[in-house]
């Protein structure tokens, strides 16, 4: 049985083991799309099946990223924070030291690499044999990109919106919740057929907008408390979404903390 799930007659979507991380694959014209291929070298080669052209990196988080040098023949596209990381050796170091609890195999890591900057001002250009539109959205991280494929009606967001764990905030809540607004505004404008999130089974376009909005709440109360004065030691004053992920609770510490640090500088 595969492990894949089929979101239309050319688009597949392949969770991870670990954490439901996603890849996208998207066929068509011959051609492949592979976005945020990993986390295991089998993983990503149960997806890949016989190669891919083309790779779309959301950013460049380690468990985004591993399977980039499995595929040589692929061009690469990211954003060019993203690929900034990925050239100057932070994203390999990351992979290398955030997979040794996991005993993950890693394999192809001297080819991880970007090929094309990403676009990312919300024109339309061609990437591949599809015609796409990207976003910067930082919040997550800085060099995060949301991208709609208008004619497989799948708008790709990365790591925002998933359903199992709360926003974790590593670059600023500030941004975060401009974010949440292009998110909310381009779901409205597109209805896409999915949402493809960075963890979680993709999205109908109602239940991304529920969690959006759970989310901008959620944001919104964190930035007004650190601009109200908040401290990290009165981090369980605020409130967060329920999700049920692993270390939710520590990652509200987290956010309060860098959020007030922010919010003081």
């Amino acid at each position: 049985m595969s492990r894949a799930l089929d979101l239309t007659p050319t688009a597949r979507w392949w969770p991870s083991v670990l954490w439901q991380t996603t890849t996208l694959t998207l066929d068509g014209d011959g051609a492949r799309l592979l976005v945020d291929p990993g986390i295991a070298a089998w993983e990503t080669r149960e997806a890949a099946a016989d190669g891919a052209t083309h790779i779309l990196i959301t950013h460049a988080d380690w468990d985004h990223v591993m399977g980039i040098g499995l595929l040589p023949d692929a061009q690469v596209w990211a954003s060019q924070p993203a690929a900034e990381r990925i050239r100057s050796g932070e994203a390999r170091a990351s992979v290398e030291t955030e997979t040794r609890p996991y005993g993950v195999v890693l394999e192809g890591l001297d080819g991880m690499r970007v090929d094309e900057l990403v676009p990312a001002n919300g024109e339309s250009y061609q990437l591949g044999a599809w015609r796409a539109e990207s976003h910067a959205t930082p919040g997550h991280t800085p060099d995060g990109i949301t991208t709609w494929i208008d004619e497989a009606g799948l708008l790709i967001v990365g790591d925002h919106l998933s359903q199992h764990e709360i926003p974790f905030i590593y670059d600023s809540a500030w941004n975060y919740r401009s974010t949440l607004a292009l998110l909310t505004e381009l779901i409205e404008r597109h209805r896409p057929s999915h949402v493809v999130v960075g963890h979680g089974r993709p999205h109908a376009p109602a239940r991304a907008l529920e969690i959006a909005a759970q989310d901008a709440r959620y944001v919104d109360a964190l930035i007004a408390f650190a601009e109200a004065g908040g401290t990290p030691d009165r981090a369980d004053d605020l409130p967060f979404p329920d999700r049920g992920g692993h270390d939710d609770r520590g990652e509200h510490r987290s956010n309060v903390e860098r959020a007030c640090a922010q919010a003081a500088a």
